[in-house]
């Protein structure tokens, strides 16, 4: 019994010191870009951690502009800050993101806004270095914004068909329209501007109506390039040539109404199809 003892003890210290280190063990820098940014990394040099904080500060002064928050952030969200979490490469990303914060780890990076009704907890961003630069940075941190000033509760509260993690909302997904295309369509916008050439290209397609893009969502009518180049399209276009319908639909997902805002977007309809046909073909 004894031996079995030592034995168990030794490879329960085997374990435990093969162990995957701690997130503050890996991620042991900390930046305070200013009140509401901070990072934590691995590896960014100096210049790197400017560059990321002057980024930032621009496009959040960007976004309150845009939308005219006022800085006033939707009601019960305690999400005052966002930390960004930077490994050094994909492959660290991999090693160690699951582990730190029950995420999948083939993505590009992720926004993890928890739960911010309740008073401590902390939004986070997950990514990694690649080419020189904070991989997907700016997308990511409109996400934090549009959660906290334009979309009211959690991730799960809102209006899509995601069940992966971290939050591994519940089944089943609530019925078409969803928001995936404002969501991801709006930080692409917000963090790519009128500089988008990809979705320039895919403009001249002219392979789906607005109507239909309304009905986009993760699983069920997804795929990168619907999701994320049409999605910026169709917000580009509801920014710049339908702002009225913006500010109607703003209106109800601030306060969480996203019944209403499905039953606003049906009453569209296909109002909008031709003039967005017609915007997409000028798009330069």
């Amino acid at each position: 019994m004894r031996k079995l003892a030592l034995l168990s003890s030794f490879l329960f210290t085997t374990y435990a010191c093969a162990a995957t280190p701690s997130v503050n063990d890996v991620l042991v820098n900390v930046k305070n870009c200013s009140k509401t940014i901070v990072l934590r990394h691995q590896a960014l040099s100096k210049e790197q951690e400017n560059a990321a904080c002057k980024m930032l500060s621009a496009q959040e002064a960007r976004f309150h502009s845009v939308f005219n928050t006022q800085d006033k952030p939707v009601a019960n969200d305690n999400n005052h800050r966002l930390r960004a979490n930077i490994y050094q490469n994909r492959d660290a990303y991999v090693q160690y993101v699951t582990e730190h914060f029950d995420v999948p780890s083939d993505n590009g990076g992720m926004y993890l806004e928890g739960l911010p009704h309740l008073p401590n907890n902390s939004a986070e961003f997950v990514a990694y270095q690649k080419k020189g630069q904070i991989w997907n940075l700016s997308h990511e941190y409109v996400h934090y914004l549009d959660g906290r000033f334009n979309m009211y509760g959690d991730f799960c509260a809102n209006l899509h068909d995601s069940h992966s993690g971290p939050e591994y909302c519940p089944k089943p997904a609530p019925l078409l329209p969803h928001l995936v295309w404002w969501s991801e369509g709006i930080a692409e916008y917000i963090a790519k501007g009128k500089d988008n050439e990809r979705a320039v290209k895919a403009a001249k397609k002219q392979i789906i109506h607005l109507s239909e893009l309304f009905n986009t969502s993760y699983e069920q009518n997804g795929g990168s390039e619907r999701v994320y180049v049409w999605g910026y399209l169709a917000s580009r276009y509801m920014m710049e040539k339908q702002r009225d319908k913006v500010e109607q639909m703003l209106a109800l997902t601030r306060k969480g109404q996203y019944t209403r805002y499905q039953a606003l977007v049906k009453q569209w309809g296909k109002s909008m199809d031709n003039d967005f046909s017609q915007w997409l073909a000028e798009l330069k």
